[in-house]
């Protein structure tokens, strides 16, 4: 009798561990979640965008995160009247868009910076740096 209790308890751990890990992109996505995750992709775009069309980038030096915010483009966007441009945030204590947050580390001669999905069980991420390539990420589960 023990072991059959035992056995239920552990397998209802695992179906609870299971439907709390509910990715929200990826197979299943819905039409809500997509629209958050190319946002999130727009706004990874610009900030390479960003770095590599102002006026330093050719000596490789690139703005931190805070000069990222107070930039002259960025204050032309949050003038902008489109959708997007009043939804993104440069400032580092907001998040970059509604439920994503973005680090950002500049290192001599380069950056690096992630958006993280901070609603998504999974962890799913865009990360970027000085090369202007983009990868998704999630943790190994």
């Amino acid at each position: 009798m023990r072991t059959i209790f035992l056995l239920g308890f552990v397998l209802s751990m695992v179906s609870t561990s299971a439907a709390a890990q509910q990715c929200l992109h990826g197979t299943g996505e819905t039409a809500e979640q997509t629209a958050r995750r190319r946002e999130a992709l727009t706004a990874t775009r610009t900030i390479n965008n960003l770095q590599f069309n102002q006026p330093n980038s050719l000596a490789r030096v690139f703005f931190t995160h805070a000069q990222l915010a107070d930039s002259p483009w960025a204050a032309s966007m949050r003038a902008n009247p489109n959708e997007f441009s009043k939804r993104i945030s440069f400032s580092p204590d907001a998040e970059i868009l509604p439920g994503w947050k973005l680090t950002l580390d500049v290192t001599s001669g380069g950056y690096w910076f992630a958006i993280k999905d901070t609603t998504d069980p999974c962890g799913f991420a865009y990360i970027s740096n000085h090369s202007g390539l983009i990868y998704t990420a999630e943790p190994i589960r």
